[in-house]
């Protein structure tokens, strides 16, 4: 999959004709990817070439004042791959501006799609919309369609235990902590990218020794405060552990922390970076009265993990 961004387009880029769907694709999860395999579909029969045109940065960055509230599900890299494997021929990645955001659908559709990309059809979701005041709906798309002369396929909804699956419902059951629905909807094990800082020794002090860890983007959502059974990805090897995501109330903490125990790793990799898969909600993080029921507690904790990757406690 070949990547371009729109500050670096130029004619020469694309030779063919195309299959296009637009959207923010945060997440790419399974709804997005009806659409992504029903574009590959086409352009595989109709001989196109198969694009996705999304945006540099999430529009709600941009246009809303609860930008700063927003957290995202993928980064630009995690999109790009979770992209390339269903095939995609190009990732257009769009600069996503306030004078970008005015553009009117129709404009949208005959100077960028049509006249740069080269579009004869395009491929949208259930309820998609784009262009200034969102007027890019079915029924407008419909219109320029026999207006333009490109065919326009709309994809229904992919439901999941009854509802819609959409971005915005898997970000609010990673915030009540619900992992395996989040997972669910996403179609793969929801993760983040943490770099290895130096904490300050508590969990090995404990017998439980953790590593510590910082968002390499902190845009991306982390799910509620608790505890959580995970598999962790460190130079291609994966280890299995739970992590410890909140402000350590026993030792009256303040500051959101990060703290993973892996089972079987014993190496010091501060600096490195570390891909933490969630598998499971254990519990919500609690104070203890002392140290000793923490260690109680954690064993336990060890305990249920075990049990979940079928080890013997």
């Amino acid at each position: 999959m070949q990547i371009i961004k729109s500050d670096s387009y130029c004619k020469e880029l694309f030779a063919n004709n195309s299959c296009i769907t637009v959207g923010t694709f945060d997440g790419v999860h399974l709804g997005h990817a009806e659409i992504l395999r029903f574009l590959k579909s086409i352009s595989i029969q109709n001989q196109l070439d198969s694009i996705v045109f999304t945006f540099s940065t999430h529009p709600r960055f941009v246009l809303n004042a609860d930008a700063d509230e927003l957290k995202i599900l993928t980064t630009m890299d995690e999109k790009a791959q979770l992209l390339e494997d269903f095939g995609v021929d190009y990732l257009f990645v769009q600069d996503f501006s306030l004078e970008f955001s005015s553009l009117p659908a129709e404009k949208f559709i005959t100077d960028i799609l049509i006249e740069k990309l080269k579009m004869k059809s395009l491929v949208i979701g259930h309820d998609h919309s784009f262009g200034k005041d969102r007027s890019g709906n079915f029924a407008l798309l419909s219109e320029l369609s026999n207006k333009h002369g490109f065919s326009l396929i709309q994809i229904p909804a992919i439901s999941s235990s009854g509802f819609n699956i959409s971005s915005t419902k898997i970000r609010n059951t990673l915030a009540e902590s619900d992992i395996q629905m989040a997972n669910e909807m996403l179609g793969y094990n929801y993760s983040f990218i943490g770099e290895v800082i130096k904490g300050n020794g508590i969990g090995r002090e404990l017998g439980f020794p953790t590593a510590n860890l910082k968002l390499i983007d902190s845009q991306k959502i982390l799910p509620a405060p608790g505890v959580y059974i995970i598999k962790a990805v460190y130079e291609s090897k994966e280890y299995e552990g739970l992590i410890n995501i909140g402000n350590r109330p026993t030792f009256d903490g303040s500051d959101i922390q990060i703290e993973a125990h892996l089972f079987d790793f014993n190496e010091v990799v501060y600096g490195k970076k570390l891909k933490i898969e969630l598998l499971l909600f254990i519990r919500k993080e609690i104070k203890f009265n002392s140290r000793e029921e923490l260690v109680s507690q954690i064993r336990k904790d060890r305990d249920t993990a075990f049990k979940y990757f079928g080890r013997i406690c």
